[in-house]
């Protein structure tokens, strides 16, 4: 897993929390503008992204770094803007994401030795 990936990944949460807190601003607002701008971050940005992302790594990889950056995002974002709660579970759940990442991380430095 290389900076460019992690980058890339980065990109690819970062577009796609914009696009989930606005859903989640439409929800409550009931204004479809932001559901609008949503759809074409999903519709447009993120394919592109996606891409991208497939020549520094494969699709399951690309796909579990930008899940996981994703979603512990989230779960901050749900907690600092939307007063959602965070459990202990949540908290086990965080350290099991970077866990899981780093042994990607490992795999992904062995599969590049092997070729």
């Amino acid at each position: 897993m290389t900076i460019a990936l992690l980058s890339m990944s980065g990109l690819l949460a970062g577009t796609e929390i914009i696009a989930m807190t606005l859903i989640t601003i439409c929800s409550r607002k009931k204004n479809l503008l932001y559901m609008t701008i949503a759809i074409l971050l999903y519709g447009m940005v993120i394919p592109f992204l996606v891409y991208y992302s497939l020549s520094y790594s494969s699709i399951g990889t690309v796909n579990f770094t930008w899940n996981i950056i994703t979603t512990i995002s989230m779960i901050i974002i749900g907690k600092l803007l939307f007063n959602d709660i965070i459990t202990r579970l949540h908290l086990v759940s965080f350290l099991m994401g970077i866990t899981s990442m780093i042994i990607l991380y490992i795999a992904e430095a062995d599969l590049i030795k092997l070729h």
